[in-house]
């Protein structure tokens, strides 16, 4: 069972999502542990906001072949999962929104992808 400040966050998360100028036609959850997953998940379905989350066996290079296949627009990442964003990143050529939930400020390598658009804490204000 995820901890109260972390469904807080993810409220948060999802408020700002419904808040952007162009809603999100599909959202990766690349979160540990699985109860945040699920948490995220049931909150985003609760507000029609299309999602999918990974599992541990998928290869890396599969995730990320098929997320730069899809319609995905939108990921939720942890520290945890960084090893996994990265290959997603150099696949996908379209803009994405990155969700960095764990960072306070947008870490230095995220200037490697000025396509894509990072949030980070400092945006839930």
């Amino acid at each position: 069972m995820p901890k109260s400040k972390e469904i807080t966050q993810v409220q948060a998360w999802i408020k700002l999502l419904n808040t952007l100028e162009t809603t999100p036609r599909l959202i990766g959850v690349l979160t540990s542990p699985l109860s945040l997953t699920k948490c995220f998940m049931a909150k985003l379905q609760k507000n029609d906001l299309m999602s999918f989350s990974h599992t541990s066996h998928l290869d890396i290079q599969l995730l990320a072949e098929t997320i730069a296949a899809s319609a995905c627009d939108t990921l939720i990442c942890d520290r945890d999962n960084y090893p996994l964003l990265q290959p997603i990143l150099l696949l996908q050529r379209q803009p994405m929104t990155i969700i960095l939930n764990q960072e306070c400020w947008s870490p230095d390598w995220c200037w490697q992808y000025p396509q894509h658009h990072f949030l980070c804490q400092q945006d839930l204000l």
